[in-house]
């Protein structure tokens, strides 16, 4: 652990670090309230020994300063003092610490104090670690892994938000698996699941860029949310994706469209109107027309593909 000793009495801090230290612990040292808020960061400090008679800001103080500079997050918080009685016990209690030891320090106790802490606060961390790990699992496709409608949503209305702020651009590619009702009738929908891992897989792969979302947005419709990109950079994306599904070559023996499984993409760039669910629409109004078009192509509005590999001009566009 990384313990702070905050103690005006060099002599008495110098001992203090010496029997944390005797305990494996890293441990750095405050002469006075206000060097100890300096030196206290929530990311590192573990474990904090506090004095109470301090100059200037005492200890009480400096604990609820630190209290609120931590939040939600709790690291223990042990006072030393000489002042006995049980008013400053209480009164260490309600202002944010967890235990009260009195000076003159005895190492033995001390230590055993610091020990049963870190206990406390190893399993602490480790409620916390499972608690942000149902957390992620809540914003989670369970079968392919790829964030589900949920964390989407939640992605897109930070991105949305900070494109507006920052006036960037912002895309989303909403895919649909061509022919899929074929494909689990003909192989069973123990296989369909495993094709969509396998699509899952084959989108993931084919982001270049940890700002990329991709989201599996419900049966077999899929979502990619492109940060900080144009229509231009999200059609590369698009064509990118379909080529590597000719190249992944899944078989769908029943697909009217192709020996292989694939998909329509429809593309759509983030305008001045609206919000993130017309944004949505507008792609989902693509997706259509690519289906329309013949499926396993593209369609952003002005352009679309052939074959989702050879880009046809829908209309003469005036440069």
């Amino acid at each position: 652990m990384n313990v702070l000793v905050v103690e005006d009495s060099r002599s008495i801090s110098h001992l203090i670090k010496a029997f944390v230290n005797d305990l494996g612990h890293d441990v750095a040292v405050a002469a006075t309230g206000e060097e100890a808020l300096q030196l206290f960061d929530p990311d590192t400090i573990d474990l904090v020994l506090m004095d109470i008679a301090l100059p200037g800001i005492d200890g009480y103080e400096v604990t609820r300063r630190i209290r609120a500079q931590l939040g939600d997050k709790w690291i223990p918080i042990i006072f030393l003092s000489a002042q006995l009685g049980d008013e400053h016990f209480v009164e260490g209690i309600q202002a944010g610490g967890d235990a009260y030891l009195y000076k003159p320090v005895n190492g033995p106790v001390l230590q055993s104090m610091v020990a049963a802490m870190g206990r406390i606060g190893a399993a602490q961390q480790a409620l916390q670690d499972a608690n942000d790990k149902l957390q992620e699992m809540a914003f989670l496709d369970p079968l392919t892994g790829l964030y589900n409608r949920r964390g989407l949503l939640n992605h897109l209305e930070k991105e949305w938000g900070r494109a507006r702020r920052n006036r960037t651009a912002l895309s989303v590619l909403v895919m649909d698996v061509d022919h899929f009702k074929a494909y689990n009738d003909h192989y069973g929908h123990l296989e369909g699941d495993r094709c969509l891992e396998q699509i899952g897989e084959t989108i993931a792969k084919n982001l270049h860029r940890a700002a990329d979302v991709a989201c599996r947005y419900g049966g077999e419709e899929f979502l990619l949310l492109l940060p900080d990109t144009a229509r231009e950079g999200a059609i590369e994306v698009a064509k990118r994706i379909q080529l590597a599904f000719q190249e992944a070559a899944l078989a769908h023996e029943k697909s009217p469209t192709c020996d292989h499984v694939t998909v329509s993409i429809g593309i759509a760039e983030r305008g001045d109107e609206g919000g993130p669910e017309a944004l949505i629409r507008k792609a989902d109004q693509y997706l259509y027309k690519a289906k329309e078009l013949g499926r396993n192509t593209w369609f952003a509005g002005d352009y679309t593909a052939a074959s989702g590999l050879a880009l046809i001009a829908v209309y003469a566009v005036a440069f």
